[in-house]
């Protein structure tokens, strides 16, 4: 009789705490995890999701700041089969129409959240229809960039806290 009060206790503080290796935005609700292991876009998409997660999506320039500072930290040694260290997945795209940024929810990241791009002519990304690329962040440049999706890169997984019961 009673294993089963400790064992309610034990449920309830596993259940609250961030899954392992999750770094939390107490300002936003949100979790991160940066994945070392590379994979190209749409497999860092589906991994993501395995772990009740999806590809980071910066929403404004502070929460942009908080994903570039965890890049920032990352151990670069630690990164493997990537084609580029310095490039990390997030979940934007152009994949269904090269005109226009989507995030992973389908909604068109001028309408939604952060859109600044990296680049010296403000733009800073190929709108060419035959370059479907996917959005990525590094740990230097002020805004996103794009990079070619089926490059094999390391990525940041998110959990939003406060979607989670």
């Amino acid at each position: 009789m009673r294993a089963l009060p400790i064992f309610s206790v034990f449920l309830g503080t596993v259940l609250c705490g961030l899954p392992n290796g999750f770094v939390q935005n107490k300002a936003t609700y949100k979790a991160y995890k940066i994945m070392y292991q590379s994979e190209t876009w749409p497999i860092a998409r589906d991994a993501c999701k395995e772990l009740g997660a999806h590809l980071a999506v910066p929403r404004s320039e502070e929460e942009f700041k908080f994903i570039q500072k965890l890049v920032r930290g990352m151990y670069y040694p630690s990164i493997s089969g990537t084609d580029n260290k310095l490039v990390v997945w997030l979940g934007i795209n152009n994949l269904q129409d090269y005109t226009v940024w989507k995030n992973i929810y389908g909604e068109d990241i001028k309408d939604t959240g952060f859109y600044t791009w990296a680049g010296n002519n403000g733009q800073g990304y190929s709108d060419a229809p035959e370059e479907p690329h996917c959005a990525a962040i590094d740990a230097a440049n002020p805004g996103l960039r794009d990079y070619w999706c089926h490059k094999r890169q390391p990525y940041i997984c998110q959990i939003d806290l406060k979607n989670k019961n």
